[in-house]
């Protein structure tokens, strides 16, 4: 019966996915072994709306997925209840007086199973990934299965395409047994947090390796990328007004400087050089934010950090931030 409603429903997004998905996956490191699953595993990823299971569900289509969901059903009809169950739904009481989803969910992943979480909790609009709760570490130990970070852009809609980035697995076993402190959660949750912010920006980037990004020697308006030559390298901002660049680092990062996400004035950024300004192809400027929606991002990362040059550098900071990528 269980099977016979989870295919159902999936038959459905089928549809779907012809039409509002159209998903493409990437991989962490290319290896397309590593977005199969194998064994117990717990998938997490980033949440924003109800399609986000659905897209993920698609992805593992011959692999039926369970899902971690908030009992808000208890005082409801239990036909309802029971529907949730049956697609594959783990409720867990929301109130916490009832651990019968750690059982639950250890059936499951012993057999081989899958449980997809969201550890953002509800979703709501947000321009990067939020900092996980530290729920599914225990789950991941209590289960002894390993977890998959999946990233998606959300990218929905007619003419659009969904687009995935899989990560290596993360494995906990070692620390099974082993009493976990709220301070010892907190540094698994930053550092698996982290990890996962990197496959973001890794997808981003990834996506905005297709614009031209060409640059001229042109007037500034408010909210254009403009770079200055860094002696063998290029540095990148985005141009508010004469006094805020919002720029990751500096040109020439100084000594001990902590390199993180900071505004400084035109003055500042250019030195004595003149800045080029970012221009893109007609069929490309469509993808670009309003302004107003550049500013709000930019400005959210001020005192951001993780600096990367593989993957979070000066100019994937000012593509993600004003390319709607």
């Amino acid at each position: 019966m269980s099977w016979i409603l989870y295919y159902s429903d999936l038959m459905l997004g089928l549809i779907v996915q012809l039409f509002v998905f159209k998903t493409k996956t990437y991989y962490e490191d290319g290896n397309r072994q590593n977005g199969r699953l194998k064994g117990g595993t717990i998938i997490i990823s980033n949440h924003r709306s109800f399609m986000d299971a659905i897209v993920i569900a698609l992805r593992f289509f011959f692999h039926k997925l369970h899902f971690i969901i908030a009992d808000y059903y208890k005082d409801k009809l239990k036909v309802v209840k029971f529907i949730m169950e049956t697609i594959g739904g783990i409720l867990v009481d929301i109130e916490g007086q009832n651990l019968d989803f750690i059982e639950k969910s250890k059936r499951i992943t012993v057999k081989g199973g899958a449980i997809l979480m969201f550890p953002e909790g509800d979703y709501k609009f947000t321009y990067e990934p939020q900092k996980f709760s530290p729920g599914y570490i225990m789950l991941a130990v209590r289960t002894e299965a390993k977890i998959l970070p999946i990233v998606s852009d959300f990218n929905y809609g007619l003419f659009k395409r969904v687009h995935l980035m899989i990560g290596n697995g993360i494995d906990l076993s070692r620390y099974k047994g082993e009493e976990l402190t709220k301070a010892k959660l907190k540094e698994i949750n930053d550092e698996i947090s982290g990890k996962f912010l990197m496959l973001f920006y890794k997808l981003k980037r990834k996506k905005a390796q297709r614009f031209s990004n060409k640059y001229d020697f042109i007037s500034l308006k408010k909210c254009d990328v403009i770079r200055i030559s860094a002696g063998s390298h290029y540095h990148y901002g985005v141009y508010l007004n004469a006094g805020e660049v919002i720029q990751f680092g500096r040109a020439v990062n100084m000594a001990g400087e902590k390199v993180v996400v900071n505004s400084v004035s035109l003055n500042e950024f250019c030195g004595a050089k003149i800045p080029e300004v970012r221009t893109l192809k007609r069929s490309e400027k469509r993808f670009i934010r309003n302004a107003d929606d550049i500013e709000r991002y930019a400005k959210s990362c001020l005192g951001q950090g993780g600096y990367s040059l593989m993957n979070n550098n000066c100019l994937d900071f000012v593509n993600r931030v004003t390319l709607e990528i």
